[in-house]
């Protein structure tokens, strides 16, 4: 699948700081050993690591998809957000609760420019 997920923010400031927070997040995640991501629960060291950054959204579950192959962009207001996996909640979540509108779509079956503003 090649998914597709665009965030659109009111200001480019809140755009700036949800990309900070998803490289932040895809950086540190993947650095932590597997037995701090596979989990049921948070460990103390990844609460102290959400919570440093005010991420209060996601659950143990999802920090699996931040070792996911992926790639995003900010362009002014826009965050575009492309991977092949399905299961997207966590990026989802961090864009929405950003203050964007979100819109998610198939790249194989359609192109940006065949989804309306």
């Amino acid at each position: 699948m090649n998914l597709v997920m665009i965030g659109s923010f009111k200001k480019e400031d809140d755009a700036e700081k949800v990309e900070e927070e998803l490289r932040f997040l895809f950086e540190e995640i993947r650095s932590l050993d597997d037995s701090e991501v596979f989990r049921d629960r948070f460990s103390d060291d990844v609460k102290k690591l959400l919570y440093s950054k005010e991420i209060y959204c996601l659950m143990p579950q999802e920090l699996e998809q931040f070792q996911y192959d992926h790639s995003f962009e900010r362009d002014g207001k826009k965050i575009r957000y492309w991977t092949d996996e399905w299961d997207v909640s966590a990026a989802l979540k961090i864009m929405l609760t950003g203050g964007a509108k979100v819109e998610i779509f198939s790249g194989d079956n359609y192109r940006e420019s065949d989804v309306k503003e």
